[in-house]
C-alpha cells in the first residue's frame, strides 16, 4: 500500500533583499575586474605588436634576399652579353684599323714610288749634274 501525502503547494519565494552594500561590492569587483583584463588585453596587444613588427621586418629581409638573387641571375647573362658584344666590336675596330693601315702603306709607298721615278727623270735631264758639290776630308790622327 502505498501511502500519499499530500504536500502543500509551493509558494512562490521572494528573493531576500539585497543589501545597498553588497551592489556596492558587485560593483567594485566588476570595475576590477574590467582593469584586469583590459590591462592583460594591452599587454597582449603590445606583445602581438612586437611579433609583428618582427615578423614583418623578417620577412621584408627574406623577400630582400629573394629579390636581390633574383637581379643577380638576371643581371649575369646580361653582362655576360654586353662583355660579349663589346669584344666584338673591339675585333672588328681592330681588323678595320688594319685594313686602314694597309691602305695607308699602300698609298704611301706608291707615293714614294712616285716621287723616285719624278726624280729620276729629272735627274736624266742633267739637272742633277749642277746639284752641290760634295768634298769629304777623311783626317786620320
Amino acid at each position: 500500500m502505498v501511502l500519499q501525502t499530500r504536500t502543500a503547494p509551493m509558494l512562490p519565494q521572494h528573493p531576500p533583499k539585497e543589501d545597498p552594500s553588497s551592489k556596492s561590492a558587485v560593483a567594485l569587483q566588476s570595475w576590477w575586474r574590467g582593469v584586469l583584463i583590459r590591462r592583460t588585453v594591452h599587454q597582449a596587444t603590445l606583445c602581438v605588436l612586437v611579433i609583428q613588427k618582427w615578423w614583418r621586418r623578417a620577412s621584408f629581409w627574406r623577400q630582400e634576399e629573394r629579390r636581390v638573387r633574383a637581379l643577380a641571375l638576371y643581371v649575369r647573362p646580361i653582362r655576360a652579353t654586353v662583355l660579349l658584344q663589346s669584344l666584338v666590336r673591339m675585333w672588328h675596330a681592330r681588323m678595320q684599323y688594319k685594313k686602314y693601315q694597309k691602305a695607308v702603306l699602300v698609298i704611301q709607298n706608291k707615293w714614294r714610288q712616285h716621287i723616285c721615278q719624278r726624280e729620276s727623270v729629272f735627274a736624266g735631264n742633267g739637272l742633277a749634274d749642277e746639284g752641290v758639290d760634295v768634298n769629304i776630308e777623311i783626317i786620320v790622327g
